[in-house]
């Protein structure tokens, strides 16, 4: 954010107590001279973001860009010469992806041509909605109109691939209309043969989503009416792997680049369709998304082009609460306001809106706030980046035009979204969400944009895995942050009674135990119990949650117990090998200094020497130059001898194994591994998962994570495993993916474990 404007816009706004949102907005909405002020120095800043994005992109002219756009799309078609290959099609996918990219903002020729190349790659493949909705995108942007019979063919194999009859007899009608060489009425007689087929075929029933996500029968809401406020409980018996609940998210924001997720649905496995008014800075996984967001975007697309939202942070879920499925919904419940005040009253607690329990944005209108209990400074930061997003929406949208001519009254409209943005940030800073997804890693840099479906190197099919490659996807990312009203409700403990699954803007509650009738059904906000300590726990809570759990577990005398057994050294001095626990930071291999060198001070507390811990600094030496099989023998040979040093399940044992497996897994595939770094992985992946099972349970995406190296193993015949307990693993843990890589993993089981 931009100091000079922030210091300018903090010494206008003379706060001297904080009362509410809208006395707040009020200090720089009031008096004309200051307002006056506060809008250019807003102005100013919004045009200075714009000026410098403009720049950048003018550093490349069109012409430049319109022939690498070219180069770019001629390299996909040399590809396709090979088609016969699965994983050059691939390959063309992912620079006919480069040429779009490249080629928006500057030639819509180039751009439709990219689509529709993409398109028959995408066909060639079987990504066949997507090939469908590139082709469509290729249309609407300005494809040559001469060519029109071959995209329209496209379209129609794609309908009837997808077993579309409607779609496809829509397109078989306007190619009839069309003057047809004998090769494109040659594929109209065998698609009307086809289209034939199909229509006699039932069609398959989706399962309602919308039930399962109306479903509340296993709880109930209780409103204490005093300190605690809201709880759910159980209303009956909850056994242990049920979905307790299910919520779609309100809003979502990005998490930072928004190119790797759908801004419509949050998917993070797709194929992207750019905006390209914004020069792709936002991205779809489909044109049925695209068209959704297309509203909202409406009001975003100038901030995504001067990089606004970089600069707000939690102000763009606050303004994206806003904007989807919020303000707008409820104009008419204000239609008999008169004033701004008036609206802001049943906006507010207790007011007709506010308490309107058929109304969904007032569920999140009634999201608790800890605005009175931040710092004043904290709040005229929040509230000065409120008044920039005001600015913006009013300077570069017409968002404020629309409220005007949805209300017969004279009110201030500004003033209204400023305090509701600043209420949103308020709530999001303790009930927004983070969306965390596994994602793979791909270690090859050859392309401007990376998504990994069009990964050659990973795919036999679409949704289909290569044998060995399953490892790629032991990553963890967090990608958005979520408004999610209902899940909010549940008050934070230290031992959580639910494992959250995230599928794109849906989050999905199992129960990781029974859950008793009338028993409260919690959350954890930070780390739990057996990963962290009491006292970092409460911090953590009281700095960012402004209040002191009470929780069973921080009750509990000796509570550090519990995460204590998992951190259990002996010490190193040979006078001493007492066994200690570190009473400083737990994970200290995590501290790093400002030169990037480790930072460690491990203390006995027996003797009260310092470690000198001459097992980790070698390991991590080793790890440096794994491709040598001697040094490989060697960093095995030093693992086996860690239990000298560290006992039970160690904590700082697991962080080894893992960062072990993952540096070696690199030469899975290069066929430079031998049966001893076979046996010795195992033994490395299986104490990982020990231990994750101990601390987190097999239903954690961190457990999945690392069960991804003994798949591949299994896959690779490089170790035997019995079905049943691979059958229990495959129910129990991956219950908790996304529903894209739910279908990636499942499809691994089947095509390689099953059969193994």
């Amino acid at each position: 954010m931009d100091s000079e404007w922030l210091n300018f816009l903090l010494s206008q706004l003379r706060l001297g107590n904080y009362e509410n949102e809208y006395e707040t907005m009020l200090l720089l909405f009031d008096k004309p001279l200051p307002r006056k002020l506060v809008c250019k120095s807003a102005q100013d800043l919004l045009e200075s973001l714009k000026r410098n994005e403009n720049y950048e992109f003018s550093l490349k002219d069109k012409q430049t860009r319109i022939r690498e756009a070219a180069n770019l799309r001629k390299e996909g078609n040399d590809c396709m010469a090979e088609k016969e290959r699965p994983t050059k099609m691939l390959e063309a996918c992912r620079l006919y992806t480069d040429a779009i990219f490249t080629a928006i903002g500057v030639d819509n020729v180039e751009l439709s041509l990219g689509y529709a190349n993409r398109a028959l790659a995408l066909q060639c493949f079987g990504y066949y909605q997507q090939a469908y909705d590139d082709c469509e995108c290729a249309l609407e942007i300005g494809y040559p109109k001469k060519l029109y019979p071959k995209i329209i063919c496209r379209q129609a194999y794609c309908a009837l691939q997808l077993n579309n009859a409607e779609l496809l007899q829509k397109h078989l009608n306007v190619l009839e209309n069309m003057h047809l060489n004998e090769n494109f009425r040659r594929q109209v007689q065998e698609l009307k043969a086809n289209l034939r087929k199909l229509q006699n075929q039932t069609e398959k029933t989706l399962e309602n989503v919308e039930s399962i996500l109306k479903n509340r029968d296993s709880q109930e809401i209780v409103n204490t009416f005093g300190e605690i406020g809201r709880y759910m409980r159980a209303k009956r018996l909850i056994k242990q792997n049920e979905l307790i609940f299910a919520e779609r998210a309100t809003a979502l924001a990005p998490i930072g680049s928004a190119i790797q997720l759908c801004s419509h649905c949050a998917k993070t496995s797709f194929i992207p369709i750019p905006c390209q008014h914004c020069r792709g800075r936002v991205v779809y996984c489909s044109l049925a998304c695209f068209k959704a967001h297309e509203n909202i975007h409406s009001y975003e697309c100038s901030a995504y082009q001067m990089q606004l939202f970089a600069h707000v942070g939690i102000a763009h879920l606050a303004l994206r609460t806003i904007l989807d499925n919020g303000l707008l919904t409820i104009l008419d419940l204000l239609r008999n306001k008169q004033t701004t005040e008036e609206i802001w009253t049943s906006l507010t607690d207790g007011g007709d809106v506010w308490s309107n329990s058929t109304v969904a944005y007032s569920e999140s209108l009634r999201m608790v706030s800890h605005l009175k209990k931040m710092t004043l400074e904290d709040v005229k930061v929040f509230a000065a980046v409120s008044h920039l997003i005001v600015v913006y929406l009013s300077r570069y949208t017409t968002f404020f035009d629309l409220l005007s001519s949805k209300h017969r009254f004279d009110c201030n409209w500004e003033l209204i979204v400023a305090a509701l943005i600043l209420k949103h940030i308020g709530q999001s800073m303790v009930n927004g969400h983070v969306c965390t997804v596994i994602r793979p890693k791909l270690f090859e840099n050859y392309t401007l944009t990376e998504y990994h479906l069009l990964n050659e190197d990973l795919w036999e099919k679409p949704w289909h895995l290569r044998r060995g490659y399953l490892h790629r996807f032991a990553y963890i990312d967090d990608v958005a942050t979520l408004n999610l009203p209902y899940t909010s409700i549940c008050n934070h403990s230290c031992l959580p009674l639910f494992q959250p699954k995230f599928s794109g803007r849906i989050i999905s509650a199992y129960a990781m135990r029974d859950i008793k009738e009338r028993e409260e059904i919690t959350n954890c906000y930070t780390q739990h119990c057996r990963t962290e300590r009491r006292q970092t726990r409460q911090e953590i809570l009281e700095k960012s949650y402004h209040f002191v759990c009470k929780c069973g577990e921080c009750m509990r005398p000796k509570g550090d117990d519990v995460v204590n057994q998992f951190h259990q050294y002996r010490c190193d001095n040979e006078k001493c090998r007492h066994v200690f626990v570190p009473q400083t930071t737990l994970k200290w291999w995590r501290g790093k200094t400002s030169n990037g060198l480790q930072n460690i001070n491990v203390l006995c507390d027996v003797c009260g020497s310092r470690q000198h811990l001459k097992w980790f600094y070698d390991y991590q030496k080793l790890l440096t130059s794994l491709n040598s099989p001697l040094t490989r023998l060697r960093l095995y040979k030093l693992y086996q001898n860690l239990d000298e040093y560290l006992l039970a399940f160690n904590s700082c044992k697991a962080f080894m194994a893992s960062k072990a497996v993952q540096e070696i897994f690199r030469f899975l595939n290069t066929g430079s591994l031998n049966e001893e770094d076979y046996e010795n992985l195992t033994r490395m992946i299986k104490y990982s998962l020990e231990y994750e099972i101990s601390t987190s349970g097999s239903r954690c995406i961190s457990y999945i994570c690392e069960m991804t190296y003994l798949w591949d193993l299994i896959a690779l015949g490089k170790w035997k495993y019995e079905h049943k307990d691979m059958n229990s693993a495959f129910n129990e843990s991956l219950i908790v993916l996304d529903d894209e890589m739910f279908l990636i993993f499942s499809n691994y089981y089947k095509d390689y474990l099953v059969k193994s």
